[in-house]
């Protein structure tokens, strides 16, 4: 795992403090400090502020810990629809994982799949995977070392 990164967008009409606490949730507690965070304001469509909230880990170690972490967080409907659609979350070298987690959900507690706007993004580049099988089999085998299953 090389790294680990995390982004949300935080709209003028959301409390800044509590889009960070989401984003923090979503780590383990003991990484929550290692994150190096960064905000950047932009401007939306109609000129309105939008926050983009970006946490990176970049320690390997630290970074599959996170993703581990995250994968093992998901419940079972959650770990299945992951599996199924994982050709659909991996960038174009499969070793790049995407995902998306719902942004209330993470604020909390919960680490819990979402597709739409409102979430809050994972990246995450696997080292070694070169194939989308590599990827698959990489996934299923930290659901088993989690002691779940798919």
């Amino acid at each position: 795992m090389s790294n680990l990164v995390l982004s949300v967008f935080s709209h003028s009409t959301e409390d800044l403090s509590k889009v960070k606490h989401a984003v923090l949730n979503v780590l383990p507690t003991q990484l929550r400090e290692k994150a190096l965070i960064e905000e950047q304001v932009v401007q939306g469509h109609y000129g309105n502020p939008i926050t983009l909230i970006t946490a990176r880990l970049r320690d390997k170690g630290d970074s599959e810990y996170a993703l581990k972490h995250i994968l093992c967080s998901l419940n079972s409907t959650d770990r299945s629809v992951f599996v199924a659609t994982l050709h659909r979350r991996v960038g174009s070298k499969n070793s790049l994982i995407y995902l998306r987690l719902s942004k209330q959900d993470a604020f909390l507690g919960n680490i819990m799949l979402m597709d739409g706007d409102d979430v809050i993004r994972v990246s995450a580049t696997v080292v070694g995977v070169k194939s989308l099988r590599d990827l698959s089999d990489y996934v299923i085998k930290v659901f088993e070392e989690c002691g779940l299953s798919t």
